[in-house]
């Protein structure tokens, strides 16, 4: 069976959307040797060739991509879309890439006998990309239409879509995954003789909420690693100056994987203070929660106070406050029952959430198709 993944960005670009499908594709890999990939996408720096990559049964090929907007690939042409979808069995889409969606609604329908998978990532009607919905939404809605299977990657992502409702009889739940490399066996015990080691990871863009974070954490005896680049780096950093916080505040522009899992293990508490639903699902938090960190999250209408549950694995906050972030801070770093409580729940939590289940669910649904 051969199966074409088409994604904004891929492998080395970290990012949620794009860790997630490096492990499907590496998972199912690993579970068939039925199953080949093409994995098609923008290149993640701007680039004016086509770069192609084979990884024994998985083929990168990333496309010509000269310019961005906000991050997103203003690419206009996708000329080997037409010939992978005609040599593939399914075609396996990343909701939302508005520039590919055009292109495959395109060639989609020339092709009655392929199967059509889309994965909706996000909701985009809280995000910075809202004001394009006008336009977008009638698209999307003709690809949901030609879809033989919608998949969320949690109850919550389909319940907060206006427009999934109408799809209900294609809608199937797969979960994320993290990748297995994190993965530890036991919990954290409550430091003692140090401040408190407080840990976000994410690209720094404002919908984070990286700044109520840091103003959070204001003459408290804690220090804060903030993992992760973006168009609000500099903002933040002189958020942290102008606060006097410099001596607590330390950030990692471009950490490695060995890095990062090194970073994980040096945490005691992960924070995702995000602030609106382009805050999909948090694979962050699972990365922490198999290190043994309970989480702060935030109440959104999307999957991340899905993976980390409230007063289990640690504690749901109010968005845009740093008042009930700062709170939950104290409420876990005073208590020792309260902190070793979450951390093996945390680690029992993200045993939901494995590469193995997630690329065992998709082979299972590749099958049936």
């Amino acid at each position: 069976m051969k199966i074409v993944q088409l994604v904004k960005y891929y492998d080395p670009c970290q990012g949620g959307m794009e860790s997630v499908v490096k492990n499907l594709v590496e998972g199912v890999v690993d579970c068939s040797q039925d199953i080949s990939f093409t994995v098609y996408s923008n290149n993640h720096v701007q680039s004016f060739a086509r770069i192609k990559k084979i990884f024994g049964k998985i083929t990168v090929l990333k496309e010509i991509t000269p310019i961005y907007l906000k991050s997103q690939p203003l690419n206009l042409r996708y000329p080997a879309l037409k010939k992978l979808i005609k040599e593939n069995d399914i075609i396996h889409h990343h909701y939302p890439f508005p520039t590919m969606e055009l292109h495959l609604l395109k060639y989609i329908k020339k092709f009655d006998n392929k199967k059509l998978i889309i994965t909706w990532h996000a909701n985009i009607k809280n995000s910075r990309w809202s004001w394009i919905a006008k336009f977008y939404n009638p698209i999307i809605k003709r690809l949901l239409d030609r879809a033989d299977q919608i998949i969320v990657t949690s109850p919550q992502l389909f319940e907060a879509s206006d427009i999934l409702k109408n799809y209900k009889d294609k809608i199937k739940v797969i979960p994320l995954s993290f990748d297995p490399k994190y993965e530890i066996s036991e919990g954290k015990k409550k430091p003692t003789d140090r401040d408190f080691e407080l840990l976000f990871v994410g690209k720094l863009r404002k919908y984070k909420g990286v700044e109520f974070l840091i103003e959070a954490i204001q003459n408290l005896p804690v220090k804060l690693t903030i993992v992760g680049n973006g168009e609000e780096l500099e903002i933040l950093q002189e958020r942290v100056k102008f606060l006097g916080i410099k001596e607590q505040v330390k950030f990692i522009l471009n950490a490695s994987d060995n890095e990062l899992s090194k970073i994980y293990k040096a945490s005691d508490l992960f924070i995702l203070p995000s602030i609106n639903e382009a805050e999909a699902f948090g694979v962050v938090q699972l990365e922490a929660m198999a290190n043994g960190l309970p989480v702060i999250n935030t109440y959104l209408d999307s999957g991340v106070p899905f993976v980390s549950l409230n007063d289990f694995s640690g504690i749901t906050v109010t968005p845009k406050s740093s008042e009930n972030i700062r709170s939950a801070i104290v409420r876990i770093i005073e208590s020792k029952e309260l902190y070793e409580k979450f951390s093996l729940n945390a680690i029992e939590r993200s045993g939901l959430f494995t590469r193995k289940k997630m690329s065992e669910s998709y082979l299972d649904l590749y099958n049936e198709l």
